[in-house]
């Protein structure tokens, strides 16, 4: 159904506080069929290419924690390959949860009027959490989902996925 996030295909810049997760880093639902999702060869920038899927759900989460009272931002660089109406019709849905039983933040993204061949960072002006003082798991769990439309859907490529810590 699904290859398993590759943790080489994630990049962590411990100074930076930032990770960058390529496309193979990422839990990406119906990945390992390559009539529903095109991927990049192992070890390169290359996006994957969503082919034909009724169901969008794509998945990450930090292998460290978080350093607790910080602020972070999550975001995801995307671009279409071709117009399809169905993203027009349902909004997709990001989402950033500090530890396993933290409380999830969610954004609502249009894709419906985004240009063939633009990469652009989703949600625009990335989507901000805290890391709670009083935390017991610090690790953030996140995701990129569509609201159910029952729609196959297609042309969508996933470049990267960002989590970076932001400046006090």
């Amino acid at each position: 159904m699904s290859e398993a996030a590759d943790p080489a295909e994630v990049e962590h810049d411990k100074d930076e506080g930032r990770w960058r997760f390529k496309p193979r880093g990422l839990h990406i639902t119906w990945s390992s069929n390559s009539s529903y999702w095109k991927m990049p060869e192992k070890g390169t920038d290359g996006p994957a290419e969503l082919l034909a899927v009724c169901w969008l759900e794509i998945d990450g989460s930090t292998s460290e924690p978080l350093s607790k009272g910080k602020r972070y931002a999550l975001s995801f660089k995307i671009s279409m390959t071709k117009q399809d109406p169905v993203w027009k019709e349902g909004p997709v849905f990001m989402l950033a949860k500090v530890g396993k039983k933290g409380i999830a933040k969610w954004e609502k993204i249009n894709l419906g009027d985004m240009r063939i061949g633009n990469i652009v960072e989703i949600p625009y002006g990335k989507l901000r959490f805290e890391v709670p003082k009083k935390a017991e798991d610090t690790r953030l769990y996140f995701g990129l989902y569509e609201l159910w439309t029952g729609d196959w859907k297609h042309g969508l490529q996933i470049h990267e996925a960002v989590v970076e810590e932001m400046p006090d």
